[in-house]
């Protein structure tokens, strides 16, 4: 019979951290893959606008009412891209600022994917981002970086558990 109260060994304290990781990547996928899905899709409008203005250019037809509607859809795409970005990179638990950025540019109502569907994602995301198991979980989360780069726990236990 194994005694409850003796300090864990190595491997069931790697099999520990590996399965604290796996849950909360659970946690995050969810919202990560719906503001990555949201904004993929919006993302081809903007990019269908902008290539029409581009061929349109490119016949030498006159685009000189289409260039303040084509620098905005220029801006809309490229935060749309960066809101996919940030939350594959979330998701993947590969970066924490890059996921809260995209969480936060998805409560914008001017920038998020769908109207207002982005938001609730964008909320939930940011919820979930704050929690400081779900932030250990990072690379770069902000508890490393209060200690001036040095490796807090979780990302010790998880680099000894690979």
């Amino acid at each position: 019979m194994k005694n409850p109260y003796q300090s864990p060994t190595s491997s069931s304290f790697a099999r520990d951290s590996t399965q604290e990781h796996d849950e909360v990547r659970t946690r995050l996928s969810r919202p990560a893959t719906a503001l990555l899905i949201m904004a993929s899709i919006q993302s081809v409008f903007p990019a269908i606008a902008i290539v029409s203005v581009i061929v349109v250019a490119f016949r030498g037809e006159p685009i000189d009412g289409a260039i303040a509607p084509l620098v905005g859809m220029l801006i809309h795409f490229v935060f749309l891209i960066a809101i996919a970005i940030g939350a594959a990179k979330m998701g993947h638990l590969e970066s924490y600022r890059a996921g809260r950025t995209a969480a936060i540019l998805s409560c914008i109502p001017g920038l998020t994917p769908f109207a207002l569907l982005g938001i609730p994602f964008g909320i939930w995301s940011i919820r979930l981002l704050n929690d400081p198991a779900v932030q250990a979980a990072f690379p770069d989360s902000p508890a490393t970086s209060e200690k001036g780069g040095e490796p807090n726990d979780a990302t010790e236990r998880r680099s000894r558990a690979f």
